[in-house]
């Protein structure tokens, strides 16, 4: 934990943690130990297991297997250069990058992110949170660069006040209020949503779950007045998928789980589809208090 070393912070007492042998622990004597993995259990407390909800097992393979592929590249290059861009414009004398991914799932983003930004200057802190273990046991596998916290995005993330430089935050929920408590004085948050055009071709042939209409607007609204908007790029492309990609692409999002029987059939009644993919990536800035 050595490069986020006074940024991780207790779930009970809100204290900042140190680690010890594979345990990280707070001045009140809070115990956490990490996962054989290597990811850390931070769920606040009264969040049992009962109540709180990740990812499927299934839906996060299926990601993997979706990702690894490259379709999604080009979105992970631009949060990258979002990112290098922001930390180069950082006055030399501060302190290490510090970045962020909320519902960071199997980790594909921030793992591309600490893969490609670890040797740009001081050592940076890549975290990476989301509320599933299985998506977690999976990220910290593949990714040893970054520090996997099981966290409820929607509740608490357990790290200190205005630690994080960067916030990334793609299909994921959002938490404008902690959002805002965790970022740092004019910290950058990149936000990744899906335009009416994305995967337009499945979705004029398959009852897919709608899209929240005007979702850039709601979206700019919903974060203000904690972050303002300074910019914003649109990638569109499009991606030649077979049929089992085609699957993958539908089982790592909920609308697997809405389609009928007879729709995913239909699936396999072409061997491979052409698939927009349209996606905004929208820069915001945290907004003076």
């Amino acid at each position: 934990m050595r490069p986020c070393a006074g940024i991780v912070i207790c779930p009970v007492c809100a204290g900042p943690l140190t680690e010890d042998d594979r345990t990280l622990r707070c001045p009140q004597r809070h115990a956490f130990d990490r996962a054989r993995e290597g990811y850390v259990h931070l769920l606040p407390t009264g969040h049992g297991r009962s109540r709180v909800r990740g990812d499927t097992a299934e839906m996060l393979r299926a990601r993997r297997r979706f990702l690894e592929q490259g379709h999604f590249e080009p979105l992970a290059s631009s949060i990258a250069a979002a990112t290098r861009h922001h930390a180069a414009a950082r006055p030399r004398e501060n302190s290490a990058t510090t970045v962020l991914e909320a519902g960071c799932g199997e980790g594909y983003y921030i793992g591309y992110l600490a893969a490609r930004l670890r040797n740009t200057g001081p050592a940076p802190c890549f975290i990476g949170v989301d509320v599933s273990r299985d998506a977690l046991r999976l990220a910290a596998r593949a990714h040893r660069d970054v520090l996997f916290l099981v966290n409820d995005v929607k509740h608490r993330i357990c790290v200190a006040d205005a630690s994080i430089d960067v916030l990334i935050d793609v299909f994921a929920p959002r938490n404008p209020a902690e959002f805002a408590r965790i970022a740092r004085p004019d910290g950058l948050l990149l936000v990744a949503i899906p335009t009416a055009e994305h995967l337009k071709e499945l979705r004029a042939e398959l009852p897919l779950l709608g899209l929240e209409e005007a979702k850039r607007e709601r979206t700019v609204e919903r974060l203000r007045p904690q972050f303002e908007l300074r910019g914003e790029d649109t990638l569109t492309y499009s991606v030649e998928l077979d049929t089992g990609v085609v699957l993958d692409l539908l089982r790592m999002t909920p609308n697997y789980w809405h389609l009928p029987e007879e729709a995913l059939a239909q699936i396999a009644t072409r061997e491979r589809r052409v698939v927009t993919v349209d996606v905004r990536l929208l820069h915001f800035r945290r907004a003076p208090t």
